[in-house]
């Protein structure tokens, strides 16, 4: 066996466990938490509500703004300035589903708006509430 061979294989295991342990869980939890931020902006993106509306138009303007690498300084070393001292682990998972949560946002209000305006009427005349017809018609 060869000296970079070896090397490489020697390398292997602890670059394959990293990504198992560590980015892939980072990932799904930074997902999750997203997930959830995109709905409840795309939501409040359509609000008839102009605070909740402008605090979500904010949200995504500020977020889609800004490259994740200063999002994820601010998130580490500006919140500690301010008293919020998070680990490294929450502060990744926050950064990135906070970026993630923005730019999702828009891909949720724009299915969001492509569901056809009788599938609400007829949900509507159903008598689904508003919050019913969200989440049982326009969301699926």
């Amino acid at each position: 066996m060869t000296r970079e061979l070896g090397i490489v294989l020697d390398s292997l295991w602890p670059i394959i466990r990293a990504g198992l342990f560590v980015t892939i869980p980072l990932s799904i939890l930074s997902f999750l938490f997203g997930i959830v931020l995109a709905v409840a902006a795309a939501a409040g993106k359509r609000s008839s509500n102009k605070l909740i509306k402008s605090i979500a138009s904010f949200y995504v303007w500020i977020i889609r703004g800004t490259p994740l690498i200063v999002q994820l300084f601010i998130v580490f070393f500006g919140l500690p300035s301010v008293g919020v001292v998070l680990d490294p682990w929450p502060a990744g998972i926050l950064a990135f589903g906070l970026n993630f949560g923005a730019y999702a946002s828009e891909s949720i209000r724009g299915a969001i708006l492509s569901v056809p305006k009788g599938q609400i009427e007829a949900a509507e005349s159903l008598g689904m509430s508003g919050r019913q017809v969200f989440f049982r018609v326009v969301l699926p």
